[in-house]
């Protein structure tokens, strides 16, 4: 028990330290010290369109994806895996070993990487329609996965996904200001959700009591790098050949232009008109002029008040 509290610990706490990027090899490495593995397979995808969008592959070559998506239709642990979401399963559960070790998904697929013994576990987002499948394999065969090891494996793959999603967006996300906090969410051009925080979902769920997820309720902007909707504001950036979206609700600063806005906080770092000027390039006028603007659309008029606004009560 001891071993499960340390393993789960360091899962979390990694997650300012790890890069995103490294994190699933990092937790397998870290998975060893519960369960011997000789490679693993991290998959994650959207239900809806049931295919992996982001693989991480250990201690066997990257094309072995590939092969395993290829060989989906005739591998049972596919359809086991989803009518059994939580609960870690092997192959020898579905196929008994003389029927497996002649089949055409062994000759296929596991056999030419060396693959003898697997133990595969999916753990599936319901608000979100999100799923992680975690698989452990084995190249020996006369070292079949313990029923020990499927119960650590149940509960290890848990946690390994719940801490990848808050160590990607702990590195992507970060506070908008006191008090208020963006939520984030990774999508396609076509608004489907690729990795996505809860507060994500419960904000747009409060928004869109009848939203279902997996796609976003409103209409992608991608050529838009922020915008307004439905009392949402919209932030969005490219990553690679995705879209960062990040989300909060529309409040006073809102109203104003990226512009008045690098003002409105360059001033409530005490900054005086001359030194935001050479910081943005500006002459002093023309930042007098941003801040009369910000105080006009704000309602207010003096200093203190811009202070207690943008980062509330001291």
């Amino acid at each position: 028990m001891k071993r499960l509290h340390v393993f789960t610990s360091n899962l979390y706490r990694a997650g300012a330290d790890v890069p995103a990027a490294d994190y699933q090899t990092w937790a397998f490495a870290e998975l060893k010290a519960l369960i011997p593995f000789d490679a693993a397979i991290w998959g994650m995808g959207n239900a809806k369109r049931g295919k992996f969008h982001n693989v991480s592959v250990s201690g066997v070559s990257s094309n072995f994806a590939t092969v395993l998506e290829q060989t989906r239709e005739i591998n049972p642990m596919f359809q086991a895996v989803s009518a059994q979401v939580g609960q870690p399963v092997r192959m020898e559960d579905k196929l008994p070993d003389d029927v497996f070790y002649h089949s055409e998904l062994y000759q296929r697929c596991f056999n030419q990487f060396g693959i003898e013994r697997l133990l595969t576990t999916s753990q599936v987002d319901s608000r979100s329609g999100l799923y992680t499948l975690i698989t452990l394999y084995r190249f020996d065969r006369d070292k079949p996965f313990t029923d020990q090891e499927r119960e650590l494996q149940a509960f290890a793959s848990y946690h390994m996904a719940a801490a990848y999603s808050h160590a990607f967006f702990l590195h992507l996300s970060r506070p908008l200001r006191k008090g208020r906090s963006r939520v984030a969410a990774v999508v396609d051009r076509e608004g489907v959700l690729h990795e996505v925080e809860q507060g994500f979902l419960d904000l747009l769920e409060k928004k869109y009591p009848q939203w279902q997820g997996m796609n976003l309720p409103f209409d992608l902007h991608v050529d838009k790098e922020r915008y307004v909707i439905d009392e949402l504001c919209v932030e969005v950036s490219p990553l690679t050949d995705l879209f960062l979206v990040r989300l909060h609700e529309e409040g006073p600063l809102d109203s104003l232009t990226a512009r008045e806005r690098q003002v409105v906080f360059a001033v409530c770092r005490g900054l005086s008109h001359k030194a935001i000027g050479r910081e943005l390039g500006l002459a002093p006028t023309t930042i007098s002029s941003h801040l009369y603007r910000a105080y006009h659309k704000l309602g207010i008029e003096s200093r203190s008040a811009l202070a207690k606004l943008v980062h509330g009560p001291q």
